[in-house]
């Protein structure tokens, strides 16, 4: 039994735009509602916008391991599928900083 098939890839992609894309709309929309107490360096929202980074940081290593993994091994789709989640990593490493920026300039 493969356990790492093209489907792997797809599911690994897909949750790393997905959690991306929580992060980018929790910096716009919660992050400047969240109560920071009086004197404080940093509030609730600050840790949870940690927690989405490292959980994104996460997805996207067993990511390009499990890339690297079906470059290696398998049939022809297996390197396709590869390629295609290395380089959707890629794109959402490189959109990370200006989305985050973007998110945190037009938050309401």
């Amino acid at each position: 039994m493969n356990l790492l098939r093209p489907q792997l890839a797809k599911f690994l992609g897909i949750s790393a735009a997905t959690m991306l894309l929580v992060g980018v709309v929790f910096r716009f929309a919660v992050y400047r509602h969240m109560y920071i107490a009086p004197g404080d360096p940093y509030g609730i929202s600050d840790v949870i916008e940690f927690i989405l980074g490292i959980g994104l940081m996460v997805i996207l290593s067993v990511s390009a391991l499990a890339a690297l993994v079906l470059a290696i091994r398998g049939p022809r789709e297996n390197r396709i599928a590869a390629a295609w989640l290395f380089g959707s990593c890629a794109l959402i490493v490189m959109l990370v900083e200006p989305l985050h920026t973007l998110a945190a300039r037009w938050a309401p």
